[in-house]
């Protein structure tokens, strides 16, 4: 970890549904029924999760996932998540892009992608996985995966119903919400799926430290940045619709890149 390099990316959140923190917990294992993951969603802001168990981590899966989390706790202006392939493709295409990245960008949500090997840059979410797997989990016992589809939800009610934050002033995430009287916009409940083969227009935020090298990296492919930027973080946008690569220190556009995207 770069220690004393400021850090000044989302690190709060500005209202309901501004930022939702996003993470696959797993494999875990049922005894006899095999392995599952878990998607596990939290709203920055109101501390509201959503959790979601899946057989794998394949990226449709995450994708089916994410969207009846929208459903649920409201869509977001951003998704915030680590580098996993399950988020953001193939790593043969990286331009290319995963269906979850382009599912973001259809909702008109942008995805933003922590630095690599900084988990801690999630620690919302993080923090909710340990207490998934220590008052959850490992607390009980599930005789298959359908009967512990079922009580991960009622985890998720019991948490957004009963666990007070000091963050909240002492509330807990549902009295917080309702305290505010929010009511948020959803996907409908019988939305499907898009069909996704186009990458539609936004913009796709990738946060990197960059080194002495001056090497920023997006995912895998390497594009030299000026000495300025070296020992700091940088945010990346990759804007779709004029197929271009921005570089941003703080709020400062600092450099740009041509970056023609993969069908």
């Amino acid at each position: 970890m770069p220690k004393g390099v400021e850090y000044p990316y989302f690190t709060e959140a500005l209202d309901f549904n501004n930022i939702h923190q996003a993470d696959l917990v797993g494999p875990r294992y049922i005894k006899g029924d095999g392995r599952f993951y878990s998607l596990n969603v939290m709203d920055r802001f109101s501390h509201r999760v959503y959790i979601e168990s899946q057989r794998t981590k394949e990226d449709r899966q995450v994708a089916g996932s994410l969207m009846r989390c929208w459903k649920t706790i409201g869509i977001p202006d951003y998704l915030q998540i680590d580098n996993e392939l399950s988020f953001r493709g193939s790593n043969k295409y990286p331009r290319s892009f995963g269906i979850v990245i382009k599912l973001c960008l259809y909702y008109g949500i942008e995805p933003v992608f922590i630095p690599q090997g900084e988990p801690w840059r999630n620690g919302v979410i993080e923090h909710f996985n340990d207490t998934y797997s220590k008052k959850f989990f490992r607390r009980q016992w599930f005789n298959s995966y359908a009967h512990l589809k079922r009580q991960s939800k009622n985890f998720q009610t019991f948490h957004n119903r009963h666990h007070r934050y000091s963050c909240l002033k002492g509330k807990t995430p549902n009295e917080f919400t309702q305290s505010y009287g929010f009511e948020p916009g959803t996907l409908g409940p019988n939305t499907k799926l898009p069909d996704l083969v186009e990458i539609p227009d936004g913009n796709i935020i990738v946060i990197r430290f960059i080194r002495s090298d001056r090497m920023l990296d997006i995912f895998g492919e390497k594009f030299k940045v000026s000495k300025d930027l070296v020992y700091s973080y940088v945010k990346a946008v990759i804007v779709t619709e004029i197929h271009q690569l921005q570089v941003y220190l703080g709020e400062e556009l600092t450099q740009t890149f041509d970056y023609q995207l993969t069908i």
